[in-house]
């Protein structure tokens, strides 16, 4: 298992839901983790619902380096708005009678932005805590595994204008992120896809949304689940499908498979000649045992593509 270094505070992985981000993002954590950097992965899946769209079973008995050092979590955003609440009210009765009444409740519902700023505020905590030692829990790397396109997208630009909208303790929220988002290179943003039409195309605005609006342009683009034969020349693959086809006793199954690499590759050189930012190719992992092996198998690809930034 490898992974090259970074010393980036915050990597984000995300993309159009579907593309694999879940995985490069634990992929990543995992080859980090393996070599002694303590890696916080903040998921956008509730934990239960991760562990049943991938496992890590058998991570301490095979890899006990890895184990120790990797944390997974999942910021729920309610609880960070009655923390944040409730050290503003000193009264422990109403404390609670404010927190379960349906004003509040209704609050955090309907409140543009609200529950979105509530998350990135505690991602600025865990970004802060790697970079000053508080009790002496400190870690090294932290990955947020971020949710699909459009919800992503939008918790980026609530950050940049929620503290113009409310008063009190949550406006600070916004004040803080404001800060926070005022320096690009504390957040390295890698957008996931995979070389199909839907998926490529909403990485095209994405990667536009990112630099023209949110004024965090993409460290790279990485391509996931790619066939090998893309990192092959185009002279190369001309030769092999021309061989292929022209051959007395022609493969159907191999043409089909050649024919569907013509699609990947047209898509692929449809971003080289869109976005500005690096490409990266990650394989499709072979057949593997489990997920962890997976998992294991593509670490040192995404390592590569993040430390090549």
């Amino acid at each position: 298992m490898s992974a090259p270094p970074t010393d980036s505070g915050l990597i984000v992985f995300c993309g159009k839901g579907g593309v694999g981000k879940t995985t490069l993002a634990l992929a990543f954590a995992l080859g980090r983790a393996e070599q002694g950097s303590k890696v916080v992965v903040v998921t956008s899946h509730p934990l239960t619902e991760l562990a049943v769209s991938i496992s890590l079973e058998g991570l301490k008995e095979k890899y006990p380096q890895a184990a120790a050092n990797l944390y997974i979590t999942y910021i729920e955003a309610r609880e960070v708005l009655n923390h944040r609440l409730s050290a503003v009210i000193p009264s422990a009765i109403l404390r609670k009678a404010v927190l379960s009444s349906r004003v509040y409740q209704s609050l955090i519902e309907v409140a543009p932005g609200l529950k979105e700023i509530a998350f990135l505020a505690r991602l600025r905590q865990l970004a802060e805590r790697r970079r000053h030692e508080e009790d002496g829990e400190t870690f090294d790397l932290l990955i947020w595994d971020a949710p699909a396109t459009g919800h992503f997208l939008q918790t980026l630009k609530a950050a940049r204008n929620f503290h113009t909208n409310l008063s009190g303790p949550f406006a600070m929220l916004g004040d803080e992120l404001v800060q926070f988002f005022a320096d690009p290179s504390g957040m390295i943003v890698f957008p996931v896809a995979t070389l199909e039409e839907m998926a490529v195309e909403e990485t095209i605005d994405l990667y536009r949304g990112l630099s023209n609006e949110i004024h965090v342009p993409p460290a790279g683009i990485i391509c996931n689940m790619a066939s090998p034969l893309l990192a092959s020349s185009d002279q190369e693959f001309d030769d092999i499908y021309r061989k292929v086809t022209t051959a007395e006793s022609e493969r159907q199954d191999l043409k089909f498979m050649l024919d569907r690499h013509v699609e990947e590759r047209s898509l692929f050189h449809k971003l080289e000649a869109t976005v500005t930012s690096p490409l990266h190719i990650v394989e499709r992992a072979p057949e593997s045992g489990s997920d962890l092996e997976m998992l294991v198998g593509i670490s040192g690809q995404v390592g590569a593509a993040v430390a090549s930034r």
